[in-house]
C-alpha cells in the first residue's frame, strides 16, 4: 500500500513531499555517498501531494539509479521511467537486477538498452564494482 494510503487507513495525518524531504538527515561528518531508496515505481504515490518523482525532484540528487528486471517488459519499463526522470536533468544509470548472463533475453535487453537506447547500464550480479565506481563518481 502506498504510504499516503497507509496513513489514511491508519487514521494518521497526511504528509507532504516537503515533510519527507525535511525529515532527511545526513551524518554530521561529510558523507561520500548518500542513498535514498524509493519503492513502488517512479509514479507511485509517496505523499499526499506527490510521488517518487516529486521526491527525487525535491532532493536534487547528483545521480539516479533506476533498478529494472532483466526479462520481459524491461525495455518498456526503462523507457517509461527514464522519460519520466528526464526533466530532472540528472544522470541516470540503469541497473538490470538479477541479471542472468546465460539468458538470451537478458543479453538482448542489455544490448538494446546500452546500444540503441544509449542508456548507461550495469548488470547485477556481475557489475557491482562498476556500479560502485559510477556512484562514487
Amino acid at each position: 500500500m502506498a504510504p499516503p494510503m497507509a496513513a489514511e487507513s491508519l487514521g494518521r495525518p497526511p504528509f507532504t513531499i516537503d515533510d519527507l524531504a525535511g525529515e532527511l538527515r545526513w551524518p554530521a561528518d561529510a558523507a561520500d555517498v548518500g542513498l535514498v531508496e524509493t519503492a513502488g515505481g517512479i509514479r507511485s504515490p509517496l505523499a499526499v501531494d506527490g510521488d517518487c518523482l516529486d521526491y527525487c525532484a525535491a532532493l536534487r540528487p547528483d545521480l539516479l539509479v533506476l533498478v529494472a528486471d532483466g526479462g520481459l517488459g524491461t525495455i518498456n519499463a526503462v523507457r517509461l521511467n527514464t522519460e519520466a526522470l528526464a526533466p530532472l536533468g540528472v544522470p541516470t544509470v540503469v541497473v538490470l537486477n538479477r541479471f542472468d548472463a546465460g539468458s538470451d533475453l537478458h543479453q538482448r535487453n542489455l544490448e538494446w538498452l546500452g546500444g540503441r537506447d544509449r542508456q548507461r547500464v550495469v548488470t547485477v550480479p556481475g557489475g557491482d564494482g562498476e556500479l560502485l565506481d559510477i556512484v562514487r563518481g
